[in-house]
C-alpha cells in the first residue's frame, strides 16, 4: 500500500511517497520544490497571488504524480506561511480542490512535535537523546525528547524567509550586515533558549539550511540526501562558511558548489540562525537529518489507516475489541 504525504512550506513544497511492506516503509520518491509562498508575506500579511499560483501548480504536479504511482492514502499539511496569513482560508480552499483532500492548518507547537516524530522514526537515533533544531522558511523549531517522547518544544517565526525579508537588503551581505544580524538574534534567542540544557543530548538540525550547509561542506554537485543524512558539522565550519559567504554577491553565490541556486539568498540568514543557536547552547557538533516535518506525517498517516481499518474490522465483527495499532520501523530502504 502507498502512501504520499503533502508538506505545503514557507519556501518550498516537498513531497514523498513510500510504500509500506510488512513492518518497513520502502521510499519510492520524495522531491522539494522551491515555491517561495511566503514571499513579501512580512510585509503585506498575505500570500501574494503570484505565490499562490506557484505552489498549486506545484501542487497539481506532484498529485498527478502520485496518481501515476499508485497511492491510496494521502495526507497535506501546511505551516507558518499559511498559518500566519490573511487570506490563509482562501488558499486553503484552492489546495483543497487542486489535491481532492484537505490539508491540515498546523500550529508552531503541532508543527514541532510531528518534526520531532519524523527524526527520531530514525533507527539511527534509536538509543539517543535529542535536541532538534529545525530551521524552515517562516519558522524555526526547538524540540527536546528521547524515544517517541517530546520533554520540550517550542516555536518562533524565525524562518529564513523572514529573515531575509526583514534583515538582508543587499548583497554582498557584508561584516556589517552579519555582525548586525548575529546580534539581533542573540537579543532574540537568549530568553527563549535560557531554560534549554544540551547536556548529552545529541544536537540535530533538519530543513534546508542543514542540508545546503552539508552539502556545501562537501562540495556536492548533485544534491544526494543519502550523503547528506548523518553528516556531522562543527560550529567553527559554519562559522567559516559564513565569513566566506559574506562577501558574495548573488551571482557569485549561485557558482558556490552545493548550493542550490534558489537558496543563495537564504543560507546566510539560516545559517547565522544556526550558528547563534549552538553558540547559545555551547554546542560544537549538530549532525544532519534528512528526515523532518514530512516523516512524522507520514509515520501518523500510516497508523492512521491502521488505527480505521482496525475499527473497521472491529465494526464488522459486531463484538468489543481493544485496537491495536501494530508497531512500525521506518528504516526506509530506497527503491530500485
Amino acid at each position: 500500500m502507498r502512501y504520499a504525504v503533502f508538506d505545503i512550506g514557507s519556501n518550498s513544497l516537498k513531497f514523498i511517497v513510500a510504500e509500506r511492506r510488512g513492518g518497513r516503509m520502502r521510499l519510492i520518491t520524495e522531491t522539494s520544490r522551491f515555491t517561495r509562498l511566503a514571499e513579501d508575506l512580512i510585509h503585506t500579511g498575505s500570500l501574494k497571488q503570484d505565490a499562490i499560483e506557484r505552489t498549486l501548480s506545484e501542487m497539481s504536479t506532484l498529485r498527478v504524480e502520485a496518481e501515476k504511482l499508485g497511492v491510496k492514502h494521502f495526507c497535506a499539511v501546511a505551516t507558518s506561511a499559511v498559518r500566519d496569513s490573511k487570506n490563509r482560508k482562501k488558499f486553503l480552499k484552492a489546495a483543497a480542490a487542486v489535491l481532492g483532500f484537505p490539508v491540515r492548518l498546523i500550529s508552531g507547537n503541532e508543527e514541532a512535535n510531528i518534526i520531532f516524530e519524523g527524526v527520531s522514526s530514525d533507527p539511527h537515533w534509536a538509543k539517543s537523546s535529542l535536541f532538534i533544531i529545525d530551521i524552515g522558511g517562516g519558522s524555526a523549531e526547538w524540540i527536546q525528547g528521547s524515544g517517541r517522547t517530546v520533554t520540550q518544544r517550542f516555536s518562533l517565526p524565525l524562518g529564513c524567509v523572514r529573515l531575509r525579508e526583514r534583515f538582508i537588503h543587499q548583497h554582498p551581505v557584508g561584516s556589517a550586515g552579519v555582525e548586525r544580524l548575529r546580534t539581533i538574534l542573540h537579543q532574540q534567542l537568549q530568553p527563549a533558549l535560557a531554560h534549554c540544557k544540551l547536556e548529552d543530548r545529541l544536537l540535530v538540525g533538519t530543513g534546508g539550511t542543514s542540508s545546503c550547509l552539508a552539502a556545501m561542506e562537501m562540495k556536492l554537485k548533485e544534491f544526494d540526501p543519502q550523503k547528506i543524512n548523518h553528516f556531522v558539522l562543527t560550529r567553527r565550519q559554519i562559522g567559516d562558511r559564513i565569513e566566506r559567504l559574506k562577501s558574495l554577491s548573488l551571482d557569485q553565490l549561485a557558482r558556490v558548489p552545493g548550493l542550490p541556486k534558489k537558496r543563495i539568498d537564504l543560507i546566510i540568514p539560516g545559517a547565522a540562525l544556526m550558528y547563534v543557536c549552538m553558540e547559545i547552547l555551547g554546542a560544537q557538533n549538530l549532525t544532519v537529518s534528512m528526515r523532518g516535518l514530512r516523516y512524522g506525517v507520514l509515520y501518523r498517516l500510516v497508523h492512521e489507516v491502521d488505527a480505521a481499518r482496525a475499527e473497521a474490522q472491529a465494526s464488522s465483527a459486531r463484538k468489543k475489541t481493544t485496537v491495536t495499532v501494530p508497531s512500525l520501523s521506518f528504516k526506509i530502504v530506497k527503491a530500485a
